[in-house]
């Protein structure tokens, strides 16, 4: 049986592979520059770059999908707030952009958790 805050965490966890999974998506766009190959002054100036993650593992993305699942229990505004929090928003945050005060976001937040813990012992 999972708590809040195990729950809390498990969506944090699918909203930071959800950000890793590849689209996926193909525009079938071809690129016609020819393939560049840097010289060691391009890549010497170019170590401050961000380098890009890598993908999930599989594990990751399937306790993502679970998570995802969950969230057909809830009403599109509870999965509005779900999310948002999982994005690590403040509440202030959640508040604006939700419309709610910010004890009454959480309160709503805490209520869709126990909705879903609750669905999840049945």
């Amino acid at each position: 049986m999972l708590t809040i805050n195990e729950l809390r965490d498990r969506y944090r966890e699918a909203w930071l592979v959800a950000r890793r999974v590849p689209s996926g998506i193909n525009l079938g766009h071809a690129s016609y520059w020819p393939e560049f190959n840097p010289n060691r002054w391009e890549v010497y100036h170019s170590e401050d770059a961000r380098i890009k993650s890598a993908p999930p593992s599989a594990d990751a993305v399937d306790r993502m999908v679970e998570c995802m699942r969950w969230l057909r229990w809830l009403s599109e505004e509870e999965r509005e707030l779900v999310w948002l929090r999982a994005g690590g928003l403040s509440w202030r945050d959640i508040a604006k952009k939700s419309g709610l005060s910010r004890m009454t976001a959480s309160r709503y937040w805490r209520k869709a958790m126990m909705h879903v813990i609750l669905r999840q012992n049945q």
